[in-house]
């Protein structure tokens, strides 16, 4: 099977890139395919634990976390992370890593594809 890459650089109320991430993500993991996201930008605040949004029923946190119990591989920037206030990700649902980007470049040199958003 392939391995897909994924940059995702926006955060969760601004535009439903994060939707189309998860929806693509997984598709490709019920597919057999192995998924590596990178959270860059305001995109590493996709997976805060504690988010809520009266109009949304399914909070990215909660597709997220569904990704990684499928098997995906999130890291987020922690230069993002840091920069933005997260405390190096603690308030992150579990199995999202932070990291830097010798991981997305390590993400770019495995992938057989790279969907940007």
């Amino acid at each position: 099977m392939a391995t897909l890459g994924m940059l995702l650089t926006l955060g969760p109320f601004q535009f439903e890139n994060w939707d189309t991430a998860a929806s693509i993500a997984e598709a490709a993991l019920d597919k057999g395919h192995e998924v590596r996201m990178f959270l860059y930008l305001d995109g590493v605040y996709n997976p805060i634990k504690h988010q809520t949004f009266p109009d949304l029923s399914v909070m990215p946190k909660d597709r997220f976390a569904a990704l990684v119990e499928k098997g995906a591989t999130i890291i987020a920037c922690g230069v993002c992370v840091n920069a933005r206030g997260l405390e190096k990700g603690k308030d992150y649902i579990d199995g999202v890593k932070v990291g830097g980007l010798p991981d997305f470049a390590e993400i770019i040199g495995e992938a057989d594809a790279l969907i940007t958003l």
